[in-house]
Order: structure tokens, then C-alpha cells, then sequence
């Protein structure tokens, strides 16, 4: 189910999290309970939506696209959703409890962290376009310049084991990076590493 040690201590610093903010928003006991409930559910979907990850991208006029995955659709809707239920929670439930003070602010805390969260699901899954044909991958972005790097000018590249991105580096220092999660991100993998792969088979 976990790819790695690193992804099991993960999972479980996030369980501690979600432990923390319910303990403090709503008190223990029964809550708890349901989170952890609702947090396992979770972990176990994630890696079935890895599943319905295509392998091949869109294709139009010669050009092959990234487009996003089930699992970023769900870090998107889940991420809004949490925002709104924390918003709602906020203006119109509040807190009864003496601690209340410190309650409303752990809330705060977590509106800023899953808006932003979600802000940065969009913006590097949704609102760019990344697209590659038999030369060059371009890479489009709201209010950033327009990247493109030659496959003949690659010279490195790997994954980003902080945000789990992959990284292609061109000589004059343009670097492209993309989710590895996207439809059509494995056969962009393949298109890229591949022929370093076989120049170097015997």
C-alpha cells in the first residue's frame, strides 16, 4: 500500500495533525474516532485513484498534454471543501468551550493552510499547460514567462523528493518541472529519461 518507509512516517505525521486540530476544535472522544475513520478511508483511496492514472496524454495537432488526474481532481474538491466547512465552522458554528479563544485560532489556521493548499493544487495542476511533441516541452503558466526546453538540451533532471515533482534542466538553466500524478506524466517520463537509458545500455 505504501511505496516506502518515508510515505508510512508521513501518513502518520498527517494522523497526528488532523488529531491535533480535532482535539483542540472539538474536544476528544467520539470525534477522534471518526477522524481516524475518515483519515484510513482516505489512505486507502488514494492509492486506488493512483490507478485510474492514464498513462498516455491528450494528443492534439502533434502535441502531447498533461492533464490532471483523479488525484489531483480530489486534492482540489477536497481541499475546497475543507476550506468551506472550516469557513462555515468559523462564522456561523463557533465554540462554546472556555478555550474557545485558542480554538478559533487553531480554525484560522487551518483555513489559511487547506486555501492555501488548494490555491497551489490549482495553480500547478490546473491553471498552466504543459505540453511536449517530438523536439521540445513547453510549459505555460498565469503570469509567468512561457519555459521551453529541447530534448537535445536537456543535461539533468530527477524528482523532488520534498514535493514529489519531476525536474528537467536544460543547459542554458530553464527548468520544467511537473506532477508525476498527471495523465499522461509516464510517458512523458519515458520520453525524456528513456533515450539517456538506452545511449547507455551496452
Amino acid at each position: 500500500m505504501f511505496h516506502s518507509l518515508r510515505h508510512v512516517l508521513q501518513s502518520l505525521v498527517w494522523l497526528l495533525i488532523v488529531l491535533a486540530a480535532s482535539t483542540f476544535l472539538f474536544g476528544a472522544g467520539a470525534n477522534s474516532a471518526k477522524l481516524i475513520a475518515i483519515y484510513v478511508v482516505v489512505a486507502l483511496a488514494l492509492p486506488a485513484l493512483a490507478y485510474l492514472q492514464k498513462p498516455n496524454p491528450r494528443v492534439r495537432e502533434g502535441w502531447h498534454y498533461l492533464t490532471p488526474s483523479a488525484m489531483e481532481w480530489l486534492g482540489l474538491v477536497g481541499g475546497l471543501a475543507m476550506t468551506l466547512l472550516f469557513l462555515w465552522v468559523f462564522h456561523f458554528v463557533g465554540s462554546a468551550r472556555a478555550d474557545a479563544a485558542s480554538q478559533m485560532f487553531i480554525l484560522k489556521i487551518l483555513i489559511v493552510a487547506f486555501a492555501a493548499g488548494t490555491g497551489i493544487v490549482f495553480y500547478t495542476s490546473f491553471a498552466g499547460e504543459l505540453r511536449w511533441n517530438d523536439q521540445a516541452i513547453e510549459l505555460r503558466k498565469p503570469f509567468l514567462t512561457a519555459k521551453t526546453i529541447r530534448f537535445v538540451d536537456i543535461v539533468s533532471g530527477g524528482m523532488n523528493p520534498l514535493t514529489q515533482s519531476i525536474w528537467v534542466a536544460a543547459s542554458d538553466g530553464t527548468v520544467i518541472r511537473f506532477s508525476p500524478y498527471a495523465n499522461g506524466a509516464e510517458m512523458l517520463a519515458r520520453t525524456i529519461f528513456r533515450p539517456e537509458q538506452d545511449a547507455s545500455a551496452p
